[in-house]
């Protein structure tokens, strides 16, 4: 894959986002359900072919997250309107983190840096549910799990490119962190105020983390062969 394919993948992935976002603006529930879904598959499948390019056992744990997203982001689409069918969406975010911690875990060694990012993460979010009162049902426990694995694997990738600065392990970074950043717009949106502009900025964070994560695999086809896990 070369630097003008994920240019142009880039670029696709950014018009769809937009027109993404306008049709939520405008409410449009099933064509904005159809285009996340899209989104979410479009990453999961970059990220598929960069792991197969890369021939590992352990990226295809990777790729394999990004595919759980697809069905995580239907199901989400229903936060407001079925409880069971969000709650699928929960479920299947969360082996969609098992997965990604499955493959930092067995690719990097376990670093303090990490406890201190997680630790300071943490507090952000409860300082955000404390003063914003939020106002969490039925899901609270599984939210609760749930906010536990995005935290460790914000935390993961962030200490594995202080660990390892490269440009693959900034994308991995960066993912990482947008996906911690848009889970508390998300929350904020969802628990406190349903202002456009926090769901707004939710998904088009999330779906830049999701892009990052996938562009972790491109990276490392384009500008490293000495940094690949064996197959």
């Amino acid at each position: 894959m070369s630097e003008v394919a994920v240019t142009i993948i880039a670029v696709s992935y950014a018009a769809l986002l937009a027109y993404y976002i306008l049709l939520e603006k405008q409410d449009k529930f099933w064509h904005a359900t159809i285009l996340k879904v899209i989104l979410s598959a479009y990453a999961a499948a970059v990220c598929i072919y960069a792991a197969i390019m890369l021939n590992s056992f352990i990226l295809y744990i990777f790729a394999l997250g990004l595919v759980f997203a697809v069905p995580a982001d239907f199901f989400l689409q229903y936060i407001k309107t079925d409880l069971m069918k969000y709650r699928a969406g929960i479920f299947f975010f969360g082996l969609m983190h098992v997965c990604l911690l499955i493959t930092f875990f067995i690719m990097h060694r376990v670093t303090y840096i990490e406890f201190i990012i997680f630790a300071v993460f943490i507090g952000i979010l409860l300082t955000f549910q404390t003063i914003g009162k939020w106002k969490m049902g039925k899901e609270k426990n599984q939210l609760t799990v749930y906010t536990v694995f995005v935290v460790l694997m914000a935390a993961k990738s962030i200490s594995i490119f202080i660990a390892e600065s490269s440009i693959y392990t900034v994308m991995l970074a960066s993912g990482g962190f947008l996906f911690f950043l848009s889970d508390l717009f998300l929350g904020i949106w969802a628990y406190q105020t349903e202002k456009f502009l926090y769901l707004a900025l939710n998904r088009s964070i999330y779906f830049a983390g999701q892009l990052c994560l996938a562009f972790y695999l491109v990276m490392m086809i384009i500008y490293s062969e000495n940094h690949l896990p064996a197959a």
